[in-house]
């Protein structure tokens, strides 16, 4: 670069004037510079490097300068203000902003606004996917607050339904460590949904721990890569599955951008109106190191059956508390123990399809018996599925028998059902609401018995 193109503090572009003795950032296509205009208003200008002009990095400069003024209005993008395309010196500008990497996230205490600053990030990105929009290059250094609203920069190595291809096929796109694997080569003719999966994984991972993106998947058997292990947050341990499946290898083993953004959702909503409270995190800690086998397969197995009792555990005070009431309403000893009669509400294993790996009940049950009986039971069930998910059927049920044959007539009161993710914040957010609806609709199911009871025969 000769003395007469290299950028300095005071040069003027369109209406901005360069601040500063250096740039605020280079790398291998630009520069960019902090500028401001005659209002006093400040702006980030980004400079295509001159003996760049005449290769491809000129086209891709181009093809974000194009992007951006076809996304100007999409929310949670850092937008452009004005730009100078032509052959002499292109440059654009868009909005001063805080860089995430500036904004020092890492740590306990920080978790729950990093965390609302990437379900932001994730959000938008599930906006651009849905236009087949993928950014290919997220990294702290990519991500700002703009007027306290995270906000996404740098496209330059943006991908989008219009744009021809410019990456040869031996050609990776993004930056190392940050990139998935299958945009290491051939780049330009990949989806990459899942691979913006992948980049904002690791950039969650590097903003929390405050340490450099380690290489390649981020593995739960890896003590030093888990989330848990770098940020000390009583509940970042829901983070540590989700993570290793964003950065899984293969790109059909990650979630999309729209389950990430989910997973984030539920950590930052858990239920505010429930009548019970139990804390799993105790649970989940205990049953971490639990199974040390030298066996992968079968360790994860164990850990997906450990985290389904854990689960059923955590509904025991309830149930607890159920039997004291019915036991207090009807004057009748309960019967505490194993439910059963729960044919109908079992995982029901499709040909080809999810396999069950453990099941197990627990319930309070009371009967009645005249010549014919009625009972009522309140249940959980929890069964693990191979799909590393866990599958909660909890509930009130009223039953009615005629000389011991089985389901003459059974009511179901109140019955609630998910599957989700094993360790996920969904998963605990959803147990916490059962067990409140345990409690909120038992007088219901004292009253639908109390009615059955009525109508049995004399």
């Amino acid at each position: 670069m000769t003395e007469s193109t290299k950028l300095s503090g005071g040069q003027r572009f369109g209406q901005w004037i360069l601040k500063g003795e250096k740039a605020l950032g280079a790398g291998g296509n630009g520069e960019v510079w902090l500028a401001e205009n005659s209002k006093g208003i400040k702006a980030a200008l980004k400079f295509l490097h001159i003996e760049n002009i005449e290769t491809k990095r000129a086209t891709r400069f181009r093809d974000e300068i194009h992007f951006l003024t076809k996304e100007k209005d999409r929310p949670g993008i850092l937008p452009l203000i004005d730009n100078h395309p032509p052959d002499d010196r292109p440059w654009f500008s868009t909005p001063f902003a805080n860089c995430f990497k500036d904004l020092k996230l890492a740590g306990a205490e920080k978790l729950p606004q990093l965390v609302r600053y990437i379900e932001a990030v994730a959000r938008t990105l599930v906006n651009l996917h849905k236009k087949e929009n993928w950014h290919r290059d997220l990294k702290p250094e990519n991500l700002f607050i703009l007027d306290d609203v995270p906000v996404i920069g740098d496209f330059g190595l943006v991908s989008f339904p219009e744009k021809q291809a410019k990456t040869s096929d031996s050609e990776a796109v993004g930056t190392r460590n940050y990139t998935a694997p299958e945009l290491e080569a051939n780049a330009e003719h990949k989806p990459a949904d899942k691979a913006d999966v992948f980049s904002l994984s690791k950039t969650f991972w590097v903003l929390a721990s405050g340490q450099l993106p380690p290489q390649g998947p981020l593995r739960m058997d890896e003590p030093y890569l888990q989330f848990s292990r770098q940020c000390n947050h009583p509940k970042a341990f829901h983070f540590d599955g989700l993570l290793e499946r964003g950065t899984k290898n293969n790109p059909d083993d990650r979630p999309s951008m729209l389950e990430f953004a989910g997973e984030l959702s539920e950590w930052l909503n858990p239920p505010t109106n429930e009548t019970f409270k139990t804390d799993l995190t105790a649970l989940s800690k205990e049953y971490e190191n639990v199974f040390e086998v030298a066996d992968r397969v079968k360790r994860d197995r164990d850990e997906l059956i450990a985290a389904a009792k854990a689960v059923l555990v955590s509904f025991e005070p309830v149930l607890k508390q159920i039997a004291a009431r019915i036991e207090e309403c009807t004057k009748i000893e309960t019967y505490v123990g194993s439910a059963y009669d729960l044919e109908i509400h079992q995982f029901i294993e499709l040909w080809g399809g999810v396999r069950l790996v453990s099941r197990d009940t627990k319930g309070v049950r009371v009967t009645i018996v005249k010549d014919w009986a009625a009972f009522l039971q309140s249940f959980v069930q929890v069964e693990a599925l191979e799909n590393d998910t866990i599958r909660v059927v909890a509930g009130h049920i009223v039953e009615t028998t005629a000389h011991g044959s089985r389901f003459c007539g059974v009511t179901p009161v109140w019955i609630k059902e998910i599957t989700a993710l094993r360790g996920s914040a969904q998963l605990a957010n959803e147990s916490e609401i059962f067990r409140a609806g345990l409690l909120n609709n038992l007088n219901p199911a004292i009253s639908a018995f109390g009615e059955s009871v009525k109508k049995l025969p004399q």
